[in-house]
């Protein structure tokens, strides 16, 4: 089974990827509401692949995806609904792939399936 780990702290963010990684077979997603409950999970689940909402209430999405990979590789799916914010430049580790809000479930499926491909 694949693991997902997916930090975001709206609910109705978090239900909408349950939504669509349920349709994926062979992953799993959990969640975390902030930074420190993502890096919490670190101690019992080993994700396959990350999927990182940019705006969280304790840190910056961009240092979290750091922090995490160096604890455990994997790779990195960031999100935000600023995307006029964001600068594709700012993501400097090869596996680092950005998503704007509103989601797409097309969109996010395709994205996990070639992060997963290529990890």
């Amino acid at each position: 089974m694949t693991t997902l780990l997916y930090v975001e702290d709206h609910p109705p963010a978090r239900l909408l990827m349950q939504a669509i990684i349920a349709e994926l077979t062979d992953c799993e997603l959990i969640t975390a509401e902030s930074g420190a409950a993502a890096r919490a999970l670190l101690t019992q689940h080993t994700p396959d692949l990350y999927i990182i909402d940019l705006d969280l209430p304790d840190t910056d999405g961009l240092a979290l995806a750091a922090a995490l990979t160096q604890t455990h590789a994997a790779p990195v799916i960031l999100v935000s609904a600023y995307a006029e914010a964001i600068q594709t430049d700012q993501f400097t580790h090869s596996d680092y792939v950005y998503l704007a809000k509103p989601l797409d479930p097309d969109d996010v499926a395709a994205a996990v399936r070639r992060a997963l491909a290529r990890h």
